[in-house]
This record gives structure tokens, sequence and C-alpha cells, in this order.
């Protein structure tokens, strides 16, 4: 008899600790998205900080980085060597700033980049959309194709991710925000996969060429395939910039002039 209570004393016990230890089991499920209020509407408050710099001059700097994936500590080493530069205004992350799209992740990832004395901007990668990544990417972050100027120039961030997310580009939305090219001194576009890349098929990326070659566009800016690429892909004035992923702590500056742009690829000590 006394054996007996002791087992069912010992059940009870392990059913209390189950339960107690729920929370954590649950925060890592691949559909848990409940984001936390201060790390929400990211995006809206970062292009704020943007519109509060202060520049009268023609030429400025920033930073591109990429595919952060799990690679943390290679994120912070980048944010630290980031926070040394002044010629550094802002930042722009070219998509998959998760791996598997979990609140996990992202909340790491938000986490290191309060460190950065910066602001920054994303756009989505194909990651960022696995499991339930692109709610909680939209609630943390905001719209997956927005835009802002700075110092005269216009940037577009675009979701081009096709498999992942099962639907086509938004181009009548990038179209029209390319249609007033004319005003700006350059305009720079950023989507995490290039057109020439894996994901676009024929159609969508004789699209995209065309948009980006008729509407003055001097730069488009990408990540995805993790290697390092500035070139001119089409017979066309536009350039095409693909960063490397961050698996070594890599980054692109990107200093603007007032008719040009130059790039510098930094690599950082592993």
């Amino acid at each position: 008899m006394i054996l007996q209570k002791t087992i069912k004393i010992i059940e009870l016990i392990g059913i209390i600790i189950f339960f107690v230890g729920c929370n954590k089991i649950f925060e890592f499920s691949p559909y848990e998205a409940n984001v936390k209020e201060e790390y929400k509407n990211t995006t809206k408050k970062n292009i704020e900080l943007i519109n509060n710099i202060q520049t009268n001059i023609d030429t400025f700097s920033f930073a591109f980085v990429t595919d952060t994936h799990y690679h943390y500590n290679n994120l912070e080493a980048i944010i630290n060597d980031i926070n040394k530069r002044n010629d550094i205004l802002f930042v722009i992350f070219g998509g998959d700033i998760a791996h598997q799209g979990l609140l996990k992740e992202y909340q790491i990832f938000y986490n290191i980049m309060i460190n950065l004395d910066k602001p920054y901007l994303t756009v989505i990668g194909n990651h960022d959309y696995m499991s339930n990544g692109e709610v909680i990417y939209k609630q943390m972050f905001g719209n997956y194709n927005y835009l802002f100027e700075f110092n005269q120039n216009k940037f577009i961030l675009f979701d081009d991710v096709v498999w992942e997310s099962n639907k086509y580009p938004d181009f009548d939305w990038l179209s029209m925000q390319l249609s007033d090219n004319n005003k700006f001194k350059q305009v720079f576009v950023i989507a995490h996969i290039s057109p020439f890349s894996d994901q676009l098929d024929s159609n969508m990326e004789q699209t995209y060429k065309t948009l980006m070659s008729d509407n003055n566009v001097q730069l488009s800016m990408h990540g995805h395939a993790h290697i390092y690429s500035f070139r001119k892909v089409y017979k066309d004035s536009v350039s095409y910039l693909t960063a490397p992923s961050i698996k070594k702590p890599t980054y692109c500056i990107i200093t603007v002039y007032s008719k040009s742009f130059s790039i510098e690829l930094v690599k950082l000590k592993s």
C-alpha cells in the first residue's frame, strides 16, 4: 500500500513538472507567432530614424548584410564592426534572417540588432517564409514590399520569393514604385533572390530585368546565392550585386555619390 501511494505521488509530481514546462516546449513550435509588442513594427521605427538623419552631402554609405541563418556570432561581429564606422549611416539586410522561420530565431536576430547604433531595414528571404515565418516577419517588421527615400535617392525593398511563399511577385507594385524614377538622383532595388537565380522562371526574370533597365535603376541588390558577385548581367546599364552569406563574417559597404556608387567587400577575421 505504501509503495502504491509512493508511485502515485511520483506520477503526480511528474505531471506537474510536465505542465509547468509546457510554455518552454510550445515556445519552439514552428507555428508559434506571438511576437512581443516591443518587437513589432520595426521597419516603421527604423524608417523614422533614417528620416531623422541630417545630411546635406552628396556622398554617404550604407551597409548591406544578408543570409544570417544561424550564424549569430558572425552577425554580432559584423554589427560591432559597423558600429565602429562613422561613414555607414544605415544597414540593409537582404533576407534569410532566420533559417527555419522560427520565432526564437527572429527573437535572437532582433536582440542582436538592438546593439546596432544605426537604423536597419530588412527584406524577406525564402527561409524567412518557412514554418510560420511569414506571419512572424509581418508582425515584427511590417510589409513585405515597401520603400524609403534618403538624400534624394530612392530605395525599394521587394519580396520576390516564389517557392516558399506560393505566390507571384507583385511586379505591378514594383512597376508603380519605379514610375517616378526621374525625380531621384539614383534608384536602388533590394530583393532576396536575383532574377537570374533559381526561383524566378524565364518570364519572371524578363519582367524583373525589363523593369530595372526601363526605369533607370542603377543597382539591384540580392542575397540567397551565398557568394559575392558584382557585375552587369544583361546588355543594359544595370549593375547586380549578390552579397555572400555571413557563414564567414562578411558584408558590403555601398558608397553613394551624386550620380554613381561604389562597392566595398568587407571581410572580418573569423
